[in-house]
């Protein structure tokens, strides 16, 4: 199963995507966060796969939750989720695996959710162990 964490500041947006990932046979969302520091602290506590983060959230962005997530827990993968088109090059710079805009359909959101996952798994076979280096 592909452990995965939701953090959006919006509930019905957060209550949807988690409702789209449990639908799903090989995915369970095992947690979500409302904004930026909780996400963080959700997300060190469950160790998911994936962490699902709205770009814009209230206190944090989502860029900076991935950079700080990916020192306090460095084998979770971040997805940044968003809807300005320059959220898609900020993810790109800060490594993150993936980009999902909120406009996308779904079947994008799960297909950058299982690469993630995916290759997280990969990079931690090919090192022995979890990984440490970009997310």
């Amino acid at each position: 199963m592909i452990r995965v964490v939701v953090a959006e500041d919006h509930v019905s947006i957060r209550e949807n995507l988690r409702n789209v990932l449990d639908a799903e046979g090989d995915i369970v969302c095992v947690g979500v966060a409302t904004d930026g520091r909780e996400a963080l602290d959700v997300a060190i506590q469950e160790r998911p796969d994936v962490l699902v983060i709205d770009a814009e959230m209230h206190d944090l962005h989502g860029i900076d939750v991935a950079i700080r997530l990916r020192r306090l827990a460095p084998a979770v993968r971040t997805v940044l989720y968003g809807a300005a088109p320059a959220n898609e090059g900020l993810a790109r710079r800060a490594e993150l695996a993936g980009f999902v805009a909120k406009d996308a359909p779904v079947d994008d959101l799960l297909t950058t959710v299982r690469r993630a996952a995916f290759a997280a798994r990969t990079q931690s076979l090919r090192t022995g162990g979890p990984r440490t280096s970009a997310d």
